[in-house]
């Protein structure tokens, strides 16, 4: 088996490691073992937990990495997702990784020279959707690096650390939040499908940028701290 580093991490986040067996299966796992103990021993095993239980739930709605499983108190592992992020266009046609310059892992390469479709966005909103009726948000949809564009155009979503319970949540503000995930969604179509997005769609964005620009406290508070570099290669 080989494993290689792909997200350092820092003292509160796990280390992200890309797996391959000697069968050529591919997997991702998250590990905490590494940070402090105090950190390990409580957001890491408690971050671990929750994300097993979140993806198992959401098995059904094909927006989610599969084999998900415990390797441990302090670590997961998920199938590798193959494909690209959205963060790696500016176009809708692959540029490039933004930390593994010119690598896409298993897709057609005449994928990487066409346009992301717009079956694409319609089988990533169809997929959210199904997320919320089974009673979750993700919550982290406007980050592009977490949107997958994988073989045959099928979106997955990763990164589940934001994502949140709904269904104990009182109607209002459970619709609140999942207007959040379908913002994202509809900004990345009209970016990528520019004149493509519905009227009732293109309404919806354009008042869920008007209270996310002015109200919602996370991206007031990141837009303060500068982005991390990515981790460098292993040697």
């Amino acid at each position: 088996m080989t494993r290689t580093l792909v997200h350092r991490g820092g003292a509160l986040n796990a280390r992200v490691y890309r797996a391959e067996g000697a069968d050529g299966a591919a997997w991702i796992e998250k590990d905490f073992s590494e940070c402090p103990r105090l950190v390990r021993n409580t957001l890491g095993r408690f971050f671990v937990w929750r994300e097993c239980w979140i993806l198992r739930r959401l098995e059904t709605t094909g927006l989610v990495p599969g084999g998900v499983r415990r390797l441990g108190p302090f670590a997961l592992r998920e199938d590798f997702v193959a494909g690209f992020a959205l963060r790696d266009s500016d176009t809708g046609v692959f540029t490039r990784n933004a930390c593994e310059p010119s690598t896409a892992y298993g897709v057609a390469e005449e994928m990487l020279r066409e346009p992301v479709p717009r079956s694409f966005f319609e089988a990533l909103e169809a997929g959210i959707r199904a997320v919320h009726a089974a009673g979750f948000v993700h919550l982290d949809l406007h980050n592009s690096r977490n949107v997958m564009v994988g073989p045959g155009w099928k979106p997955t979503l990763i990164d589940w650390q934001s994502a949140l319970p709904t269904f104990w949540m009182p109607g209002f503000l459970r619709r609140a939040l999942e207007r959040i995930d379908l913002a994202g969604v509809y900004k990345f179509w009209n970016k990528f499908r520019p004149g493509e997005l519905s009227p009732e769609r293109l309404r919806f964005l354009e008042r869920s940028r008007f209270l996310r620009r002015h109200f919602w406290i996370p991206r007031i508070h990141r837009s303060r701290v500068r982005p991390s570099p990515c981790p460098p290669s292993p040697s």
